[in-house]
């Protein structure tokens, strides 16, 4: 519906129930709390303070209304303790003409004394167990931490051992700063970012309180907060619970000078385990230290067109209650999530609302599993529908339950803080329960990041794990349709351990993988899947179009795959991938090989098309490897199911009687902060793939960059790989695996350059995905002629219906 009609709908309601109603006035500029409740019923003589509206909730009446002036603060927090009827709810609104009434948990601070250069404290006048948000200027800051966030390796130190489950070591910690009393923030793993007390703190150990049954894991990293030796940048603040100080480096500034507010309400609305039939309209809600909006059980409530602002933990929290509505509304810089439905709901609608800035500090979220989240939902029957969700720290919308909606969601923007999420996320893991009828149609998602800073991949160039629509361990019975996904780290749709999923008609653009399955001992095998009708589109020739991980993959109990697009704008054709989980082999295929050994794709079509190498120039290299092959064929090796051979011609040839095999040249060291090139002039009689890497030279044979796929054919030409950020060693190979290699392989002039620094180059792309995140149609000028992928010209003016896309190429 759109924001009139509920409008419409809310009046009407409001009307209905004026019948032997009363409306109660609140002003905090003008109310007096020692006039009669006969007075407040006139705007002229309102009450002034949610103390009083507290102590008068219990003889509200249904139908009644509680009006706040508009442009008016009040502070402090609500306690619903009367419920309404259907027919007559309880209203809370606003009155007069102005900015919408707030109800702040903020305090204002102020007499602030000098502790050192740059760094000020001051008491906090209300005794809170411990501060979890302050803003500078209205700008929600992090706390202090050490390192800083610009320091080597984005601000985390890797632990050199980790003793048991409570204890890490590392050589900085004994470098004079004492860091007992101080909070410990630590990536367990990808999904996992917890907050632990520091007890001890001895020569270069850390022992520290465990906050979830998560253990500290080798790779991954961990800093300091909460301590006064970490403030040492502008914002950067620390709250000492037990002197009820709170410090905050200003470097230069004067704190007279500046508006610091902190938040010392918990809650600015709570309710009883049985609140009926309530509504809130136009209130404005900032500065909850913890959720902004505790519902705690009961039926109907419903908000229309709020705005809550600056939550210490989560804006909204719910649980055992039905019908829960939350539309029209805006939510910004809730530290650990947006709206989060826990349990016990039913049937909840959330929709047409802004939720940006969900858990973007690192350490500033909720420790262990399911936060993070934009709207979060274990509910059944739960509608998910228009809302536009911008940067998220882990998942944009998680959601279990049955008969569950989810649909014309904007997302753009995930996986900031925490990786292994997706925009849209579904898992039902251990519990083996059957959820039913549920939808993800019409959703835009882009932009997946993946958080690498802390994990075992920081510094490589590893995608990171973000996913576009990610359904986990044991998600069953969904519909993925008409969605959108673009711009993705790691894997554009992908199905984990899921049975009885049907992906259809979606366009998924710019991922590591487009579409990826997967099945482990995590959950139960994949089956019943159904891929068709989709269009995938890679952005890269080294991007996969689909991948499988799986022990000996059954495809037919799988499910199927067919009446696919796949587009190549890079000129390579699509790249399939199966990873075998129980003899760790890996193999590529094109299209035609994997029709063969999939029996998939009958009626499947591939588009490829030629454009300009978005590669950079080749001029000012520094060579490492040269092989032209010349005179013989030293400096490349056979090292796996293969025959080398150098021909008269100056080339070497490859035959093999395996499906695949591996060359490798010996490169010496590489740097993690150099860009390399590789260069080869290949040809073969029947398509083959070739995957690149870089890896250790020796034991442990470490993988050392991502590999990146490229297919050859009859054509004999030049192709070029870009490896990126690698990870360091001193004593490094390229490997060349070459799959379907039973075809003779011709190979010349191997180079393998480190390229210039990059430049920024203002080339344009020679495709363009245009999306409408919008409830309406949508124009837009095109800035050139451009052919969609059905061949239909478009150039000057192009209309999009609402929650749709077009894909072009360059006409």
């Amino acid at each position: 519906m759109h924001k009139a009609k509920f409008l419409l709908l809310f009046f009407f309601i409001w009307h209905n129930s004026k019948v032997h109603a009363a409306n109660y006035y609140f002003s905090s500029t003008s109310g007096n709390d020692e006039r009669t409740a006969e007075e407040a019923q006139h705007s002229g003589s309102p009450w002034q303070t949610l103390n009083k509206l507290n102590e008068f909730i219990p003889q509200l009446n249904p139908g009644d209304s509680v009006l706040f002036k508009s442009g008016d603060i009040f502070y402090g927090s609500l306690n619903l303790k009367k419920s309404g009827t259907s027919q007559k709810p309880i209203v809370f609104s606003q009155y007069g003409i102005g900015n919408p009434p707030i109800i702040s948990g903020f305090t204002l601070l102020k007499n602030w004394k000098k502790y050192a250069p740059g760094i000020f404290f001051t008491n906090i006048p209300q005794a809170t167990p411990q501060v979890n948000l302050l803003t500078l200027n209205g700008k929600p800051m992090a706390l202090g931490r050490f390192p800083n966030q610009s320091e080597k390796n984005n601000g985390y130190l890797v632990p050199d051992e980790i003793k048991g489950k409570n204890q890490i070591a590392h050589p900085s910690l004994q470098e004079g700063l004492q860091w007992e009393g101080a909070e410990l923030v630590i990536r367990k793993n990808h999904w996992i970012m917890d907050r632990e007390q520091i007890i001890s703190h001895q020569s270069n150990t850390l022992t520290f309180l465990p906050s979830s049954s998560y253990e500290p894991k080798e790779g991954y990293g961990f800093f300091i907060q909460n301590h006064l030796n970490t403030l040492d940048q502008l914002g950067e603040w620390y709250h000492d619970v037990n002197a009820n100080r709170l410090y905050i480096c200003l470097e230069d500034q004067n704190p007279d000078k500046i508006s610091i507010k902190v938040s010392t309400k918990d809650n600015l609305l709570t309710t009883l385990t049985n609140t009926r039939h309530i509504v809130f309209h136009g209130i404005h809600f900032e500065g909850a230290n913890k959720d902004a909006i505790l519902i705690r059980g009961g039926d109907s409530m419903h908000f229309i067109s709020v705005k809550i602002e600056n939550s210490g933990e989560n804006a909204v929290m719910v649980e055992n209650m039905d019908r829960f509505r939350f539309e029209n509304s805006t939510i910004l810089n809730a530290q650990n999530s947006g709206v989060y439905l826990r349990s016990g709901n039913y049937q909840a609608t959330i929709s047409n609302n802004h939720i940006e800035n969900t858990h973007v500090f690192s350490g500033m979220g909720q420790s262990g599993d399911n936060n993070g989240y934009a709207i979060f939902s274990v509910s059944d029957a739960d509608t998910i529908s228009n809302n536009t969700i911008k940067n998220s720290g882990y998942v944009g919308i998680g959601f279990r339950g049955s008969n569950t909606l989810v649909n014309n969601n904007y997302i753009n923007g995930f996986c900031l803080v925490k990786g292994d999420g997706g925009g849209i996320y579904s898992y039902t893991g251990g519990t083996r329960k059957q959820y039913l009828n549920r939808k993800i149609i019409g959703n835009i998602i882009q932009n997946g990041v993946g958080a690498k800073e802390g994990t075992s991949l920081q510094g490589s160039n590893f995608p990171a794990p973000a996913e576009g629509i990610y359904l986990d361990d044991d998600a069953a019975n969904i519909l993925v349709a008409e969605n959108t996904i673009s711009g993705i780290a790691n894997k554009g749709i992908y199905l984990h351990n899921t049975n009885n999923i049907e992906v259809k008609d979606n366009l998924v653009f710019d991922a590591s993988y487009l579409i990826f399955l997967s099945d482990d001992h995590l959950g139960q095998p994949l089956e019943k899947v159904v891929i068709k009708d989709n269009t995938l589109i890679k952005k890269t020739a080294h991007q996969i179009t689909m991948g499988i991980r799986s022990a000996d993959p059954d495809f037919s109990a799988i499910g199927s795959s067919n009446q696919n697009h796949y587009i190549d704008p890079t000129g390579n054709g699509a790249v399939f991938h199966v990873q075998n989980i129980s003899t760790r082999n890996d193999m590529y295929f094109n299209l035609e090989n994997w029709k063969n050994i999939t029996a998939w794709e009958e009626k499947t079509t591939q588009t490829i098309h030629s454009t300009d190498s978005q590669l950079p120039a080749t001029s000012e290299l520094n060579t490492i490897k040269n092989l032209n092959f010349s005179k013989d064929a030293s400096g490349i090796y056979c090292v796996k199911d293969c025959k080398l051979i150098w021909e008269n011609g100056g080339y070497v040839s490859l035959s093999s009687a395996k499906d695949m095999s591996s060359l490798k040249l010996d490169l010496g060291p590489v740097k993690n902060e150099l860009r390399y090139l590789l260069t080869l002039t290949a040809s073969t009689e029947q398509p083959v793939i070739m995957e690149v890497y870089l890896r250790q030279r020796g034991p442990a044979y470490q993988k050392l960059s991502h590999g990146k796929t490229f297919l050859l054919d009859k054509s004999r030409r030049e192709i070029q790989v870009l490896i990126e950020n690698p990870r360091e060693d001193t004593d490094a190979s390229l490997i060349l695996d070459i799959f379907q290699s039973k075809n003779s392989i011709k190979i010349d002039n191997i180079k393998f350059d480190i390229l210039p620094q990059k430049k920024e180059t203002s080339k344009p792309e020679p495709f363009l995905l245009l999306t409408n995140p919008r409830p309406n149609s949508y124009q837009t000028e095109l800035e050139a002629s451009y052919k969609d992928l059905s061949g239909k010209n478009h150039s000057g003016k192009i209309r999009l219906e609402p929650y749709r896309s077009i894909f072009l190429m360059k006409d």
